[in-house]
């Protein structure tokens, strides 16, 4: 998928992709989303849907956050305040 160029573009890609993922999602049985069978963010490492979509939604609301202070004029602090790089 190529990089959105504008706004209206970027719009477009989110509703594509969030639709594709929740159609996804939507084939997999309740019993199995705890499940820790995907490969995880860190090297050597598991997750399950539900550790997918907590990421996701953390991260959602970290750039909701971001927009909210750059719209207020306020600093923002990157990836997070307290955030230790590895």
């Amino acid at each position: 998928m190529a990089v959105p160029v504008n706004k209206e573009e970027l719009q477009k890609a989110i509703e594509t992709n969030y639709n594709k993922l929740k159609k996804e999602l939507s084939t997999i049985p309740v019993e199995l989303t705890t499940t820790t069978d995907l490969e995880g963010h860190a090297k050597d490492t598991t997750m399950s849907i539900n550790n997918l979509i907590s990421y996701l939604i953390g991260w959602g609301e970290l750039v909701l956050k971001w927009n909210r202070k750059k719209d207020n004029n306020e600093l923002v602090d990157f990836p997070e305040t307290g955030y230790k790089w590895r």
